[in-house]
């Protein structure tokens, strides 16, 4: 028993050690800003993007290119340059396969209505199991909305931590 709680401690103590013998004491913001931008331009170039510039507007267009400055954003046609530098997060707008995901949901949702009609009474009218079916095919339009029909939200700041 002895034994057991010495090594405990002693393995304890040697975690604590190299935990601040070989932690990370300062990162480098801009060198996180770097790679967040090329994995962005690999990931998502030719894609439609949204972001808020400078002067607060929202601009939205095809991401053609990244540069260590600008993004090269297509715009009706025409290719714009937009700076970089004071843009932290970049949006990406829902994409057809979102919407697919929230019919699928509310389908699912009509379903488990009227099966659970039909659990909770063996012979329903069939007033009864429209409705019931009505409300969980809204209420699994609404759910699937919320969770899958959204701008996904890309961090390219360099700060690790909000």
């Amino acid at each position: 028993m002895c034994f057991a709680y010495s090594m405990k401690k002693k393995l304890l103590w040697t975690v604590w050690f190299f935990s601040f013998a070989f932690s990370q004491i300062k990162t480098n913001s801009y060198e996180v800003r770097k790679i967040r931008l090329e994995n962005f331009k690999e990931n998502y170039k030719g894609k439609s993007v949204r972001f808020t510039d400078k002067n607060l507007r929202v601009v939205e267009g095809v991401l053609m290119e990244v540069t260590d400055s600008d993004f090269i954003i297509i715009i009706e046609g025409k290719a714009t340059p937009y700076n970089h530098k004071n843009i932290n997060v970049v949006y990406l707008p829902p994409v057809s396969e979102d919407l697919y995901m929230v019919f699928g949901i509310s389908i699912l949702g009509g379903l488990a209505g009227y099966v659970a009609t039909i659990i909770a009474h063996p012979h329903p009218n069939n007033g009864a199991s429209a409705s019931i079916s009505t409300i969980g095919t809204i209420l699994g339009f609404v759910l699937g909305k919320k969770t899958f029909y959204k701008p996904q939200k890309i961090d390219i700041s360099g700060r690790l931590r909000d």
